[in-house]
């Protein structure tokens, strides 16, 4: 395909299919795909849940505490499956967005209905869903204008099921909000390492997964307890 077409030009299915191969070609660990299947879970539909007033990312906590609490023969304190799903939640928007802008000069913005995701036996997302005909595609060559973009876009996904989260503990705005803006900047740093680019020492994260919980783990490297990591500049603080 030739990607010669001017800034603002819109793109069809096909392209989509194109630039989604291209992403999932780059991502190391997940797969990100056109093609649903029946385990696809759509973002509209969890939105949907959540407008009316339910809880639907609740039994993904609750399968996912179970499950390491089995793996690892201790009690697990809800805020490590609340954070780790809250993170996955907004990683399923952000990398194929974060992907695309950066590795060519594209903003791909899947609607609610276009952004599905299925879980891993370890219920983690493994493969991302963008439905072709659900998805706009556009052109546009300024780098920082087109990342500024997508990450508008992204926060327009993410950011409603993110403000209704209500797992059983306390999860105050600098660690709800510092996941998305983590989630964002770690797509864009690994997407900006598989296009070749040196991206340095991980910064400094300003939520926390709460991993160290876990029995025999310890805090990463860009843990904001640690303070191992390097400082990142313009994060939101509030």
């Amino acid at each position: 395909m030739e990607w010669d077409a001017p800034t603002g030009s819109a793109l069809g299915p096909d392209a989509v299919r194109h630039v989604v191969g291209l992403v999932d070609r780059a991502l190391p660990f997940t797969t990100v795909t056109t093609r649903p299947s029946p385990a696809t879970v759509w973002s509209a539909d969890v939105l949907a849940h959540v407008r009316a007033g339910a809880d639907p990312l609740a039994p993904w906590r609750s399968a996912l505490q179970a499950q390491l609490e089995q793996r690892n023969a201790a009690t697990v304190p809800p805020h490590v499956p609340a954070a780790f799903v809250l993170q996955w939640w907004c990683e399923v928007a952000a990398s194929p967005m974060a992907y695309a802008a950066v590795l060519g000069p594209w903003l791909l913005v899947p609607s609610g209905a276009g952004l599905g995701f299925e879980l891993a036996p370890a219920l983690n997302p493994f493969r991302v869903v963008v439905h072709p005909e659900r998805a706009s595609l556009e052109v546009d060559g300024d780098a920082g204008r087109r990342l500024e973009r997508a990450r508008t876009a992204y926060l327009a996904l993410v950011s409603e099921v993110v403000t209704a989260y209500a797992p059983d503990v306390r999860m105050g705005s600098r660690q709800r909000w510092g996941v998305v803006d983590d989630m964002w900047d770690t797509a864009v740093r690994l997407a900006r390492g598989a296009a070749g680019e040196s991206v340095g020492t991980e910064p400094t994260r300003v939520s926390c997964c709460f991993i160290y919980a876990l029995p025999g783990m310890r805090e990463c490297a860009a843990c904001p307890r640690s303070g191992r990591g390097r400082p990142r500049p313009g994060t939101r603080r509030n």
